[in-house]
C-alpha cells in the first residue's frame, strides 16, 4: 500500500523515536563481534585518510542483509536492526555511506542514524551531501548525525526543521538543538506561529554570530575495538 508523504514521514519519526529509546542498549551492547574482529587495525580510527577496515566477507554480507530488511520493517523492529548494525562498528561504515544514496528513504535514514551512533568522521562528507537530500526526513537525520559528531554544518538544516509544517518534526528538531547546543531560544513546537517564527529568527541570528555545538557525545564503534570519548 502506498503511504502519502506526510504520513510516511510521521511513521519514520515514530520509528526513530523507537531508535532513540534503544540508544542506551546500543551504547552498552555495541562492542561485539564487529569491533572484536577489527581489533587488528593499527592506525587511529579518526585519522581522516585511513583506509576502512572491512572485516570478514560474512560480516559485510550480514550488513547488506540487515539493510535489505529495513524497507519492510515495522517501527518496533528498526531498533534491533540498528543495534546490530551499530555493533559492527567500522566494517559497516562503507555500506552505510553507500546507502545514504539509496532510492529508499528508510534505508537512507537507517544509514544516517547508524553513522551518527558510530561517529566515524570519515562519514561526514557523505552525511553533508545527504543533508541536501530532496527528502526532508533524510535531511534532518543526516544533520542530526553531523551534530552528534560536533559538526556545526548540521545546524542550518535543523533550524529549518523548526519551520516544518509537522509538529512532530518541529518537536524533534528542537530536542536535537537543545541537546547539542544547550539552547531553545524560547521555541515551542506547538506554540503560536508568530512566536515560533520569532524564535527561529533568534536561532538564525545566533548562528550568524558563530553559534556552535557541544563536543561530540561518546560514540559507539568508531573504530576497531574502541569507542571515542567526547564531552
Amino acid at each position: 500500500m502506498h503511504i502519502a508523504a506526510p504520513a510516511r514521514l510521521s511513521l519514520v519519526l515514530i520509528a526513530f523515536m523507537v531508535l532513540a529509546a534503544a540508544l542506551p542498549a546500543c551504547q552498552q551492547g555495541g562492542r561485539t563481534q564487529g569491533q572484536a574482529a577489527s581489533a587488528r587495525a593499527e592506525e587511529p580510527a579518526d585519522k581522516p585518510d585511513r583506509t576502512y577496515y572491512l572485516g570478514t566477507p560474512a560480516l559485510r554480507q550480514d550488513v547488506r542483509d540487515l539493510f535489505a530488511r529495513v524497507e519492510g520493517a515495522a517501527p518496533h523492529q528498526w531498533a534491533g536492526i540498528a543495534q546490530k548494525l551499530v555493533s559492527y562498528g567500522e566494517p559497516a561504515v562503507p555500506q552505510m555511506v553507500a546507502n545514504l544514496a539509496s532510492h529508499q528513504d528508510s534505508v537512507q535514514l537507517m544509514a544516517a542514524y547508524c553513522l551518527g551512533m558510530i561517529q566515524d568522521p570519515r562519514s561526514l562528507s557523505a552525511l553533508d551531501a545527504a543533508r541536501r537530500s530532496s527528502s526532508p526526513s533524510v535531511r534532518y537525520e543526516a544533520a542530526t548525525s553531523m551534530l552528534r559528531m560536533g559538526d556545526r554544518r548540521g545546524l542550518p538544516t535543523m533550524i529549518d526543521g523548526l519551520e516544518d509544517s509537522d509538529p512532530l518534526v518541529r518537536g524533534r528538531a528542537i530536542l536535537v538543538l537543545k541537546a547539542r547546543t544547550g539552547n531553545t531560544m524560547g521555541f515551542e513546537p506547538q506554540g503560536r506561529a508568530d512566536d515560533r517564527q520569532a524564535a527561529v529568527a533568534r536561532w538564525r541570528a545566533w548562528l550568524a554570530r558563530g553559534g556552535g555545538v557541544m563536543a561530540p557525545r561518546p560514540a559507539v564503534g568508531v573504530g576497531p575495538g574502541r569507542s571515542k570519548s567526547g564531552g
